[in-house]
């Protein structure tokens, strides 16, 4: 099989088959997100998604969480610049960010369009804790020594229950009703479900 099959119901899911036996796998389920690629064949009426098993990351190659740079004051005002991304390098606009430093007030600040803000302590002996937050991604926690200028770029996760991939070997298998170039008739296998039909999504032309 070859080409693009999505179905909707409460959710939605799509199936890209690609050359002999690949594929490439999109579920969306109220909040909760998956996808994943691998090897599949069909047999026995019976759709097999073999998702590939990938090796951990070492930890010399798993990204850090924050890129951290400091220099000396000069008065008695901390001077911080935070930069806020996920794990693509890509700035998170108008994130939430809570400054907290006992001493001083809790506030709270949001990042500009280009991910970034910028705010001013005064110098006590307690440390900055820095909490952030923004839809899809997951919070983000630094504690920092006061008595410095800082300059942080802090990288945040996708939120592991909208963007989960399968990549440990999962298997996943479809009862077959109907096969055609067009439609695919099927449910998860072993279920009482319902059968659904994942309709050939065709290209659209480019402009």
């Amino acid at each position: 099989m070859q080409g693009r099959y999505g179905a909707s119901f409460l959710g939605a899911e799509t199936i890209e088959f690609v050359g002999k036996d690949s594929f490439y796998f999109h579920g969306f389920y109220c909040l909760d997100g998956v996808k994943g690629k691998g090897r599949c064949e069909i047999r026995n009426n019976y759709l097999y998604l073999y998702f590939e098993n990938k090796k951990p990351e070492t930890e010399k190659n798993r990204p850090r969480s924050a890129f951290i740079s400091k220099t000396l004051l000069v008065d008695s005002f901390v001077n911080f610049q935070l930069k806020m991304v996920d794990e693509n390098d890509i700035p998170i606009a108008f994130g939430s960010v809570v400054i907290e430093n006992v001493g001083t007030r809790k506030f709270e600040m949001s990042t500009d369009s280009s991910g970034s803000v910028v705010f001013i302590l005064r110098v006590n002996s307690n440390p900055i804790i820095i909490r952030t937050t923004s839809i899809g991604i997951e919070s983000g926690y630094l504690e920092l020594e006061n008595g410095y200028n800082y300059s942080v770029k802090l990288v945040h996760q996708k939120d592991s229950l909208i963007g989960q991939e399968l990549n440990k070997g999962e298997i996943l298998i479809y009862e077959i009703a109907d096969l055609s170039e067009e439609l695919i008739t099927m449910r998860a296998a072993k279920t009482s479900g319902t059968f659904r039909t994942y309709r050939r999504i065709k290209s659209q032309a480019k402009q």
